[in-house]
């Protein structure tokens, strides 16, 4: 049977019947959970069960926490708390540098209120402030707070489970956790789709370009026009989180383009859209024609539309991408299939989204060239390869999650780069490309440890440039490569072909399992 995610789950209340299923249910079935007891993850056999955990989960309840001073809110108790918190912290990252899910503390069942009223306190939220500024940067934060808001405060508590198990919180809030604790999993994994499809008439705007003219679309920061620029501006945070955007729309060309340049209540502008596919072709066709262009797979993409015909068509000829109807009173919970890291580099998603719009001028360069050696002279490739700097190791680690095709399939969160590199054995290596049209930036990474290459991993928008094979002739002309790290994602075949052609006495480790290296 295949080996399923290990959660260890550190807390000082009962989540149980409820939180094993749920976790299931989301995880698979394979899932096991540890829980262990706040105070006693020292000891031995909790120990074993953090170091082979591939995701820990740190809940603590604020009223077991401090029994004495929670109803009164004395800020006495704040010292203690932080100090067990970083405590905690200490002994986990002693132990295992998987990410730890932290979740926040909240205060909204305290029974006071029912006779002072809804008044505001500030002793947890100082307690949050002061953890989140204090512990370092292998925790993920989740707001508890929110999560209550979010199912509703008379929903979100079970005083019965409370006094006869310690089971405080009711089954509703503590599906919301799991399926918060699913999300965070997929974001630090880089499970996400990765590019939005966009419709453009009675989706970025109301009304028909074509027909009623620019002046006369409804787009604006109020009335009716107001929920096509809120949408924009939605789309728009998509993209500076990392979303690659492209449009697919029956018009004419020239008239799109226009409207993204000119009309001033545009919240996406030209700068913003990797690629236009903007003709009177089917749209399915169109999807296909962005794929190819954006080097991307049709299920790493998602389409909106307003017209039902339309979907229907893309989910019948393109089963792989997503489809989402666009509404003007539609929930964006819709746009759930995008599991988007927070802190993602602006820099680097210009550079990228540079690298896409430029891209037809690499076509019209190679078109005038018969020869593929000329037209990769003319392209005048710049690449920097190096050790890999702290700096690095964000972009790193985000390379490794998103990319399928040109990988041996080793995926690494920033602490585990962190914790790799610690070894004198492991070299790590950024690669920094630019051309006549764009710089690319940092678009690949390789790592060897002894003489085994454990990280070979270059972004789909640097393929075509020759660049994995100077990726190659860097490892084989500094290191005799005996052995070959690889894990099929399912796209990386012509990968391996290519190692297995370049280094031919190494041996190939498929059944890595990659997981961390205090298991190794």
């Amino acid at each position: 049977m295949e080996i399923g995610l290990h959660i260890a789950v550190i807390s000082n209340i009962i989540f149980e019947p409820h939180f094993l299923p749920l976790t299931k249910q989301y995880f698979g079935e394979n899932t096991a959970i540890f829980p262990i007891p706040f105070g006693e993850h020292t000891e031995a056999e909790f120990q074993t069960q953090l170091v082979s955990a591939d995701l820990i989960v740190v809940w603590l309840n604020i009223e077991a926490l401090l029994p004495g001073q929670f109803y009164s809110l004395a800020e006495q108790g704040s010292d203690e708390t932080i100090a067990l918190c970083k405590k905690l912290y200490a002994d986990l990252t002693r132990i295992s540098h998987v990410k730890i899910l932290w979740f926040l503390f909240e205060d909204y069942a305290i029974p006071l209120s029912a006779a002072v009223g809804h008044v505001y306190h500030n002793f947890v939220d100082k307690l949050n402030l002061t953890l989140r500024d204090t512990l370092g940067d292998q925790v993920l934060f989740i707001d508890l707070k929110y999560l209550v808001a979010e199912v509703g405060i008379s929903n979100a508590y079970n005083s019965k489970s409370k006094y006869r198990w310690n089971v405080p919180y009711s089954q509703v809030l503590i599906e919301a956790a799991v399926k918060e604790i699913h999300k965070q999993y997929l974001i630090i994994n880089g499970k996400t789709k990765k590019c939005l499809v966009l419709d453009c008439d009675n989706v970025l705007w109301g009304g028909i370009l074509s027909e009623d003219g620019m002046e006369n679309l409804k787009l604006s920061g109020n009335g009716l026009g107001r929920v096509y620029q809120d949408f924009q501006r939605f789309v728009l945070s998509l993209y500076y989180h990392g979303v690659i955007l492209s449009v697919c729309s029956k018009n004419d060309l020239s008239d799109v383009l226009t409207m993204f340049r000119e009309h001033s209540e545009m919240a996406l502008r030209e700068e913003h859209i990797a690629c236009f596919q903007v003709n009177w072709e089917d749209k399915p066709s169109n999807i296909k024609k962005i794929a190819e262009k954006l080097n991307i797979g049709l299920d790493s993409m998602v389409f909106v539309d307003d017209s039902p015909i339309e979907i229907e068509a893309v989910k019948t000829m393109l089963p792989d991408v997503t489809t989402i109807r666009f509404k003007r009173d539609m929930e964006y919970e819709q746009f759930s299939c995008f599991n988007l890291k927070s802190n993602a580099s602006i820099a680097n998603i210009d550079k990228r989204n540079e690298t896409y719009r430029t891209n037809g001028l690499r076509e019209e360069l190679k078109a005038k060239y018969t020869h593929y050696a000329d037209y990769i002279a003319a392209l005048e490739i710049k690449m920097d390869i190096h050790e890999a700097a702290p700096i690095e190791f964000g972009r790193i680690s985000e390379l490794t999650q998103r990319t399928n095709k040109c990988t041996n399939g080793r995926r690494y969160t920033v602490a585990e780069i962190k914790e790799h590199i610690t070894s004198e054995a492991v070299k790590l290596y950024s690669v920094s490309v630019s051309d006549r049209f764009s710089d690319l930036g940092l678009v690949g990474a390789i790592e060897v440890e002894g003489d085994a290459l454990t990280l070979f991993s270059l972004s789909c928008r640097a393929l075509g440039r020759e660049v994995e094979e100077k990726m190659i002739k860097f490892i084989s002309d500094k290191y005799q490569i005996q052995k070959i790290e690889f894990k099929s994602t399912g796209k990386n075949e012509t990968v391996k072909m290519m190692l297995k052609e370049a280094f031919p006495n190494a041996v190939f480790s498929e059944n890595i399992g990659f997981h961390h290296f205090a298991k190794l």
